[in-house]
């Protein structure tokens, strides 16, 4: 899961809209927080355009930035925002994707963080509600530290009690209770008040978070389960699973995928086992040519390659061999190439807090293979970039690397 932090407003039947799309919202994943909603005036220059009802929420989702944007203009459609050259035009709901994990984005189609965040008051404020300790990407500041800078707009925007009530008890606990969950998990204030306005808090300590394990069904009825879904398949697909080179063919499938899948029942603690270590080091570590086979979640069919591990360390390393393992925990799963490369430099990157990491895929894909359009010799390459990686002359850096023969 990624903590995405999405700015939401209207200025069209704008009570009913704002706890609609906050509604909606809750489809693409857990609201961890909400902020008080705020009415504002409208931007641009039309004097008699109506007011707008705006806040943020703080969300927990499995989706990658691009599949969220998507996500949050289709729920825009559906809702009857249609986009028009006047980006100061009446809207019936407005949902920005404002930041995302560590992440920074340029790409001519998102742009992470969003700028507007840099330069609007009522943006930064709301933020800071949900989470003002969080360190805007790549170097900060903090989104309390942001809101303080721009607290000169304070009096345009005026908070709507009855509305942030509404809007807090759509929260699947109580709003008291998650951000209690929160306070617990990432050691921050509960709510960003008027007095923190006008005071910017200190810088947090990182925090290392690791993934959750996930508890793994009883080993034996999975496999008897699984044994029978291949037989299943088997007498659908025209054949005769009692025939003699059938007959064990169940059980060793269910078994196959305890190999397989293992990356399911990988326990990210005993994986890593405090293998870290202080250093001086600050140049590039880089980890290539790390074998990977894995499963399509699109047809249960292999693809495989290799990936490419780099991180510039910030006072720590991780144990060389640790890294592998990373690789396969995430591999040994049902996969998309792009879903994965990016699970591996989130974990790194939790895990460090480095100066950058990189990871490159290069996967090819039975799917396409086999099957579909039959390119035997396709190749798909995917990567993720953080931090010092996103400047031109590091890549270069860590191109020339992968080019080095051993």
């Amino acid at each position: 899961m990624s903590d995405a932090y999405i700015f939401v407003g209207s200025n069209i039947e704008r009570e009913t809209n704002y706890l609609e799309a906050v509604k909606r919202l809750r489809e693409l994943g857990a609201l961890v927080a909400v902020s008080p909603v705020y009415d504002t005036p409208p931007l641009g220059d039309d004097a008699h355009a109506p007011r707008f009802y705006n806040g943020a929420v703080w969300l927990e989702t499995d989706l990658l930035p691009h599949a969220l944007r998507n996500a949050l203009r289709e729920i825009e459609s559906q809702m009857g925002r249609v986009r028009t050259a006047d980006k100061f035009a009446p809207r019936s709901i407005d949902l920005d994707l404002a930041l995302y994990g560590e992440v920074v984005i340029d790409d001519g189609e998102l742009t992470i963080p969003d700028p507007d965040i840099f330069e609007r008051g009522f943006m930064a404020r709301a933020l800071a509600h949900v989470n003002p300790n969080y360190v805007i990407p790549p170097d900060g500041p903090t989104l309390a530290e942001l809101a303080c800078r721009l607290r000169g707009q304070r009096g345009e925007m005026r908070e709507v009690p009855e509305m942030s009530l509404q809007v807090e008890q759509l929260v699947q606990k109580s709003f008291q209770e998650r951000m209690m969950m929160s306070e617990s998990k990432l050691g921050i204030p509960s709510r960003f008040g008027d007095e923190e306005w006008r005071i910017a808090m200190p810088e947090p300590e990182p925090v290392r978070r690791l993934p959750e394990m996930r508890i793994a069904p009883d080993k034996t009825q999975a496999h008897e389960a699984i044994a029978e879904a291949v037989r299943s398949i088997l007498l659908n697909v025209g054949e005769d699973p009692t025939r003699a080179g059938l007959l064990k063919t169940p059980e060793r499938v269910a078994r196959a995928y305890d190999e397989l899948l293992a990356g399911y029942d990988v326990d990210p603690v005993a994986l890593v086992n405090g293998a870290f270590f202080e250093t001086d080091y600050h140049d590039m570590v880089v980890v290539k040519d790390i074998e990977f086979y894995s499963l399509c979640e699109h047809h249960i069919l292999p693809f495989f390659g290799k990936v490419h591990v780099a991180y510039i360390p910030d006072g720590q390393v991780i144990g060389l061999s640790k890294i592998p393992r990373i690789v396969d925990m995430y591999a040994r799963r049902l996969q998309l190439q792009e879903k994965m490369t990016h699970e591996i430099a989130d974990f790194l990157q939790d895990l460090l807090h480095p100066r950058g990491v990189a990871v490159i895929v290069t996967g090819q894909h039975m799917c396409s293979m086999m099957r579909g359009v039959n390119k035997s010799g396709s190749k798909m390459v995917t990567q993720v970039m953080y931090g010092e990686f996103q400047d031109e002359k590091v890549r270069e850096q860590l191109n020339e690397r992968l080019r080095q023969e051993d």
